[in-house]
């Protein structure tokens, strides 16, 4: 399954979507913005499907803000919230809004052990590996093979994770190793055709 993406900004009272392009890490505004009403009047109600909502306050300034969780309301969608969980106590705060599912930046939670808490606290978040230049993006900028970085999240106990390729680096090569081992990871692509060989694939919206 497809699942649209959007990347949503909090700013002077109301949320605005845009394309964007990614500076390491970090989505930056690229081009037009739209309100939300564009992405949400294009949404079946009647069979309602997940929409991710890339909180772009939070992982901009890189810890949590309510922001975008407390405005955000679309109609005719599971919500899953893309934004940046470094606690398990951030991650309580964040299912205060209507998310069903939390995907966060692997590299933004504080260390191992908070993963842990983290997973105990629910089962319905997600880890995003992040790609920068073909490499994954361990904490504090460091970097490791994105396939070593999902052989420990698969170890601490994630068995569905995302992987964010943000400039197109990864190759087709490692795409397919990723397919064949870690069957249930969740490719987003922020720029080109999506992988294939995947169950889900998160997909931008294109307006």
């Amino acid at each position: 399954m497809d699942i649209p993406a959007v990347f949503a900004r909090h700013r002077d009272s109301q949320i605005t979507l845009s394309e964007v392009r990614f500076r390491r890490t970090v989505p930056v505004p690229d081009g037009v913005t739209h309100p939300l009403s564009d992405i949400a009047g294009r949404l079946s109600h009647e069979d309602r499907m997940p929409l991710v909502v890339v909180d772009m306050n939070s992982l901009c300034q890189r810890y949590f803000c309510e922001k975008i969780m407390k405005h955000l309301r679309v109609r005719g969608a599971y919500l899953w919230m893309m934004t940046y969980i470094e606690t398990a106590d951030d991650l309580f705060d964040a299912f205060n809004g209507n998310a069903e599912r939390i995907i966060s930046p692997y590299h933004a939670s504080l260390s191992d052990d908070d993963l842990a808490d983290i997973l105990d606290v629910s089962d319905s978040f997600v880890p995003a590996v992040y790609a920068v230049s073909g490499e994954g993006i361990r904490r504090k900028g460091r970097r490791a093979p994105v396939e070593s970085i999902l052989g420990d999240l698969r170890d601490m106990g994630f068995y569905k994770v995302c992987v964010v390729d943000t400039d197109s680096s990864l190759s087709d090569e490692t795409w397919g190793y990723i397919a064949s081992e870690h069957p249930s990871a969740m490719p987003f692509r922020a720029v080109g055709e999506a992988p294939a060989g995947f169950e889900d694939r998160i997909v931008p919206f294109r307006f």
